[in-house]
């Protein structure tokens, strides 16, 4: 079959139809579960254990920390190792961590695991995403992605919702053997994907700064990282704040948030594409900008909700639309290294965000701290202002 002939089908095959998709999006949703999952529940663990607010921080940020230690590698191993293989190594290793977590008895157990989980996350994340790109044509990559996303979505949804309570019931380590029961059916799966051949290469590996990085991808990554810094305190914290105001079943935000980011994309993709990114992505900016003044002055848990549906609105215009710009500013055989770059700029944004939050609280107190953590968001918004009017262009690349 010609390269022409691949390409119309690939445009035309439904992804439900797509071999290769299907398989991909349920292994990258269960991964997802157990990460939102670890992400919700080890501050509280390691809180409850007695950690500082500092320790904790430092906790929250560790997986970010490690997953950014193979970030500059990542890319180029994904676009040059088998990725049937690689995929593998990287669910063992996953599943390894997460049954370290149900063997956790203090917290620097806590943290050896949950940073291991971030080394494998690091190059797991790009694979996953690469392999499933792969599927669409640059005609429906928007598109794509946006389903591969709601998965991402759903997950937001779903692990809130059963986390915290199966912690309360059987406790943290018990949770986490739900974690190795994802795990191991995420590598089962493995072996019901088609992989397609891969025409053989010369590896190339390189330490220069143009192969760990995709210099086109740089800018959305950049505002993927100011998004990601203020995100990742509400992540980090939400749930031992929510603890301080006696407020319970606050895992109810996150379900509410990841809701709206799976009523809102479909919505908010087609007005991108209709009306332009930054006409899109300003409102959604200071949508987030407001959700983190409401969690500041919230009190209650319908606030907390208010809340939750601002950031999950301005998430769901977000981050579509800046990793759609990522993998479309570089030729199909260096997605692998645009993917990882937008995950370089979460990563880093979740590094800074955890870590600094940290010690903003030990200081000036969680509503100083999340008032703080708008200062990143309005430096995105400022970026994204200047570049349209220099460029005077409704893309953010070119």
């Amino acid at each position: 079959m010609s390269t022409i002939d691949k390409q119309a089908k690939k445009e035309t095959t439904p992804w439900y139809k797509n071999k290769q998709f299907l398989p991909i999006f349920i292994i990258a949703f269960l991964i997802y579960n157990s990460s939102n999952m670890l992400s919700l529940t080890l501050p509280k663990f390691a809180n409850e254990m007695g950690a500082t607010s500092q320790m904790v921080g430092t906790l929250a940020g560790i997986f970010a920390t490690c997953a950014l230690i193979m970030r500059p590698f990542s890319g180029q191993v994904v676009d040059n190792e088998d990725k049937q293989i690689t995929l593998r190594i990287c669910l063992l290793v996953l599943l390894i961590s997460v049954f370290g977590l149900t063997l956790s008895k203090n917290y620097y157990m806590l943290l050896f695991f949950r940073g291991l989980n971030g080394l494998a996350w690091g190059i797991g994340s790009t694979l996953c995403m690469t392999i499933a790109t792969g599927c669409f044509s640059p005609g429906n990559m928007a598109g794509g992605i946006g389903i591969y996303g709601l998965g991402q979505s759903l997950a937001q949804t779903i692990a809130p919702m059963v986390a915290l309570p199966i912690a309360g019931k059987v406790g943290y380590n018990g949770l986490y053997w739900v974690n190795v029961t994802l795990m191991i059916i995420c590598i089962a799966l493995t072996f019901l994907m088609e992989f397609p051949k891969e025409e053989k290469k010369p590896r190339k590996y390189s330490f220069g700064i143009k192969k760990m990085f995709c210099l086109p991808a740089l800018m959305p990554a950049a505002m993927t990282m100011c998004n990601s810094i203020a995100k990742s305190s509400v992540t980090a914290f939400l749930v031992i704040y929510a603890g301080t105001l006696n407020i319970e079943n606050i895992g109810l935000f996150f379900s509410v948030q990841a809701a709206a980011i799976f009523i809102c994309r479909p919505i908010v993709s087609k007005l991108s594409d209709k009306l332009g990114t930054l006409t899109v992505l300003i409102p959604c900016e200071m949508l987030s900008v407001t959700g983190l003044i409401i969690i500041s002055q919230a009190s209650t848990l319908p606030v907390f909700i208010l809340a939750a549906i601002c950031m999950g609105i301005a998430t769901s215009g977000e981050q579509p639309i800046l990793m759609s710009e990522c993998v479309k500013s570089v030729s199909s055989g260096e997605r692998g290294s645009a993917s990882n770059t937008s995950y370089i700029g979460t990563d880093i944004g979740n590094v800074i965000g955890s870590n600094t939050a940290g010690f903003l609280v030990a200081y000036l107190g969680y509503r100083a701290m999340y008032l703080t953590f708008i200062l990143p968001i309005i430096i995105c918004s400022i970026i994204l202002i200047i570049v349209y009017r220099r460029r005077n262009t409704h893309s953010i690349l070119v």
